[in-house]
């Protein structure tokens, strides 16, 4: 006979955790589990300027906007420099995430307004096959 502590010891219940138990008993053991490989999964795509500065563009950006140093200003630095995926600078200077991105947005917009307004070069240098910019008339 069966006892359980949480549901009541009436003869219906009694009767209940029988058939329950025969049912249990009748049921094939579970299967081993197989693991099987993982696909590969397909890499996100970087953001397009990662890497793309040098550190002295990198430092002047900084200098316009008055950065402090920080934890997320290092880390950005080497996402935008050194070309390393911004949540692994993140996790190695101990800085969140969102720290990193507003600093990363930050470096990225005025680096853009910066080249527009001719405070620096362009960010990209022109291809090999383009002619030189033709010089600006007087």
């Amino acid at each position: 006979m069966l006892h359980s502590n949480w549901i009541s010891n009436t003869p219906a219940t009694q009767a209940y955790l029988e058939a329950l138990v025969a049912r249990v008993a009748e049921m094939d053991p579970a299967p081993r589990c197989v693991f099987e490989k993982r696909k590969a999964v397909v890499p996100r795509s970087l953001p397009p300027d990662l890497g793309t500065f040098t550190s002295a563009e990198f430092w002047q950006v900084a200098e316009i906007l008055h950065l402090q140093a920080t934890p997320s200003l290092a880390a950005a630095r080497l996402v935008l420099v050194e070309g390393m995926r911004p949540a692994k600078a993140a996790r190695q200077l101990n800085t969140s995430p969102q720290a990193l991105t507003n600093s990363l947005r930050k470096i990225r917009t005025e680096r853009a307004t910066s080249s527009r307004l001719g405070r620096l070069p362009p960010e990209r240098p022109p291809a090999k096959d383009t002619p030189p910019p033709a010089p600006p008339e007087a």
